[in-house]
């Protein structure tokens, strides 16, 4: 086991790293500065807790926070207040007079402590930071070396580009840009948690690194082609009279570390090749744990989660920090499916495109009655990255929560899965289906709650058996589960005694294991 890592601010950037460290192997604490975050954080699988550094005091377990951590980022930025570059180095002094010496830190600064120069800047610049924010950040940093030395490690970021911020949402809130012709400093999500993860394995400290991509395009360009791509209209610039900037050498985190950035050249966010995959995910009959590991991690790993009214609570709760976006179908929903789906799709669509990492959650399996058939021929029709992970399907799950063997040696060796939606089915379809069931084979019903009145009467009519087992499943691996089993012949009598609430899934022509 790798060895413990507490991280100082789940954000934007710590909450991704938080999971992509415990994911390698490290034993992770985060922590918030607000209470209102605890308890969606708490989802985690690792340790989460408030900690709130200020000026003259830290609120929260502090000792506790950092107990047998060999290493801690500090990662919150400063606030744009008035006096931060007094309030922010205060902070950082509450940090070093409660942490050992020995402690190992990581500490994210900023590219904003170099000064423009209308040259290349590198590491080995004396800074002058032009904003308070950089003049904050280069005295917190001073304060850091002094105490932990060659203990820490200083990550100077440019410019944060990745999912919530990719440029294209900068864009909607300007309406005039400032400085065209000077270059842009940016560095994706992910390479930053690369970076770290480099130093952490590298054991790489004593050092101040620069993080930022290799290739410098020109800011109007830049946000010209991010419109473009979006299908915004361009931006407006204004007239330059005068334009300072800054290139920022990376040079030092590609040697010392023997880094490649994965978005070496950040225009690579606006092409399909370096899109986030979609995810189509099966999400089983309702029970968090009959998710399989592939599903729980792209849940929890969801920017963007799309789902409709048969997903769980305990599902959903996997992932509070994303942006939920409920998009319909469940009984009784106004709108006809198409439009439904063409919604959908464009939501997949657009969000993918704004570098999100969307997943489109579904009941059961996606490809048994979850429509992921449409979604994936839309997705590679607009040449979008997608992945689908099966789920347990609702038929499969009930048979094993109460105990019915859909097949068995000598009693049934098939099982035909079918939707009650389509109930007028044709002569040649129920005669295979009463054959099937006469034989002693299985037949699984979904959706046909709604439409017992017009499948029964059927069944009867082509089986001539009203002793025929039927068992209907509602709410399958929930704890409000219910099994009603009953006979083709009274079931209809026997749902109006019960009330059953949706989803149900009926199992026919088998009986549970008494």
């Amino acid at each position: 086991m790798k060895k413990g890592v507490s991280i100082l601010g789940l954000g934007w950037l710590g909450l991704p790293l938080a999971l992509q460290l415990q994911k390698s192997g490290y034993t992770v604490n985060g922590s918030t500065s607000r209470l209102s975050n605890l308890k969606s954080l708490a989802t985690y699988s690792f340790h989460t807790c408030r900690i709130k550094v200020e000026a003259d005091t830290i609120i929260g377990d502090w000792e506790s926070f950092i107990h047998d951590t060999s290493t801690l980022i500090i990662n919150f930025p400063p606030k744009r207040i008035e006096n931060i570059e007094t309030i922010h180095p205060l902070q950082i002094k509450q940090i070093i007079k409660h942490t050992p010496k020995t402690t190992k830190i990581i500490f994210v600064s900023s590219t904003s402590v170099y000064q423009n120069t209308n040259t290349l800047v590198s590491e080995s610049l004396h800074c002058i930071p032009e904003k308070a924010s950089g003049k904050a950040l280069i005295e917190a940093e001073k304060l850091l070396q002094q105490h932990f030395g060659n203990n820490l490690t200083i990550l100077r970021l440019a410019g944060l580009i990745g999912p919530k911020r990719h440029p294209g949402r900068f864009l909607a809130n300007k309406k005039q840009l400032k400085n065209p012709n000077v270059p842009v400093n940016l560095i994706h999500q992910k390479d930053v948690i690369n970076l770290i993860k480099k130093i952490l394995e590298q054991d790489c400290f004593g050092e101040t690194i620069n993080g930022c991509a290799d290739i410098h395009p020109k800011r109007k360009d830049f946000y010209e082609n991010a419109a473009i791509k979006l299908n915004m209209s361009p931006p407006i610039f204004e007239i330059p009279i005068k334009e300072n900037y800054k290139i920022v050498d990376n040079s030092k985190s590609k040697s010392v570390l023997n880094f490649e950035y994965q978005f070496s050249n950040p225009e690579w966010i606006f092409t399909k090749e370096y899109l986030p995959e979609v995810s189509i995910v099966g999400c089983g009959p309702g029970n968090k744990n009959l998710l399989t590991l592939k599903a729980f991690e792209a849940i929890e790993n969801a920017e963007i989660i799309l789902h409709d009214n048969l997903i769980s609570d305990e599902i959903l709760a996997i992932n509070t920090q994303a942006e939920h976006i409920y998009v319909g179908r469940k009984y009784g929903d106004k709108g006809d499916q198409e439009t439904r789906q063409n919604n959908i799709n464009v939501l997949m669509k657009k969000h993918c495109e704004q570098g999100d990492n969307v997943v489109r959650i579904k009941s059961g399996d996606p490809y048994i009655y979850g429509r992921a058939a449409e979604e994936v021929r839309f997705l590679k029709q607009h040449n979008l990255p997608f992945t689908v992970v099966p789920g347990i399907s609702a038929a499969l799950a009930a048979a094993s929560s109460v105990n019915i063997p859909i097949t068995e040696r000598r009693q049934s060796n098939a099982i035909l899965i079918c939707t009650a939606h389509t109930a007028d089915y044709s002569t040649a379809q129920l005669k295979g289906i009463a054959e099937m069931l006469n034989a002693g084979n299985t037949l699984a019903l979904y959706m046909g709650l709604k439409s017992m009145d017009k499948i029964v009467p059927k069944l009867m009519e082509v089986c001539k058996n009203p002793d025929i087992p039927i068992n209907a499943v509602s709410n399958v691996s929930r704890e409000n589960e219910v099994l009603l089993s009953s006979t083709l012949g009274e079931i209809e009598n026997d749902i109006k005694k019960q009330e059953l609430q949706m989803p149900v899934v009926f199992l026919i022509g088998v009986k549970p294991i008494n």
